[in-house]
């Protein structure tokens, strides 16, 4: 893609959150943000930054996932996971996902092969030998996965705070993705989804006079999808 020109539609994710998200305009460096598609909103544009930044570089760049591999993700209908279910296939991995019963029509229409009943069922007892996880919940489901995989597998996580657990095992490899901001990045997101490879999000849109209830709602931990506001 070549580069944009003054006054073109771009999207992209600050590099901080003092940078101010929450505001009518800012101030970000054009290195790290790509032109918006004319075939995304600028609420789909929103709706895939982020999550797309953090799948594409959680999976492709950390775990280094390849075609014939097996992985797991775990809360497959979040934001970045759905992402990762649906960029794991593209890349024909076997993909295997935790989610309520809720979720499951959803996942399969993203290209899950399996998909665990974290309500009914200890995901540790019906998965195993997996090359790679990639955990976006933490804490003991974080702390379980190396369970299920294989000699030699590797873990990403990104909801364990700034640095990946300790692996137990020393036959595995335990990561913490670092997700950057780079037009490439963004590039690649808009070419996966242009190819079909990559659906949208749904998203839940907020005004941003809203801005409380969004945040519970997302720390509740149980959203399909992404949260949008929109600031005007």
């Amino acid at each position: 893609m070549t580069d944009f020109k003054a006054g073109d539609p771009v999207f992209g994710v600050v590099e901080q959150v003092a940078d101010g998200c929450y505001a009518e305009k800012l101030a970000i460096r054009a290195a790290i943000v790509a032109r918006k598609p004319e075939a995304l909103s600028h609420v789909e544009a929103a709706a895939l930054a982020l999550i797309g930044l953090t799948a594409l570089v959680s999976v492709e760049d950390t775990l280094k996932l390849k075609r014939g591999e097996k992985i797991l993700v775990q809360g497959g209908a979040g934001g970045v996971a759905g992402f990762a279910v649906q960029l794991a296939k593209h890349i024909g991995a076997r993909v295997i996902t935790t989610a309520s019963p809720a979720n499951h029509d959803y996942l399969r229409a993203l290209g899950a092969d399996q998909i665990v009943d974290y309500t009914m069922e200890d995901f540790t007892k019906v998965v195993s030998g997996c090359d790679a996880v990639f955990d976006t919940v933490g804490g003991e489901v974080a702390n379980r996965s190396f369970a299920v995989l294989r000699p030699g597998g590797r873990a990403a996580f990104i909801g364990s705070g700034a640095t990946a657990p300790i692996s137990p095992r020393s036959d595995v490899t335990s990561l913490r993705p670092k997700v950057g901001r780079a037009r490439a990045h963004l590039e690649r997101i808009v070419a996966l989804v242009a190819a079909g490879a990559v659906r949208v999000p749904e998203a839940r849109i907020y005004p941003l006079s809203e801005a409380a209830a969004a945040h519970r709602v997302s720390e509740g931990r149980h959203l399909r999808g992404k949260l949008v506001f929109k600031v005007r």
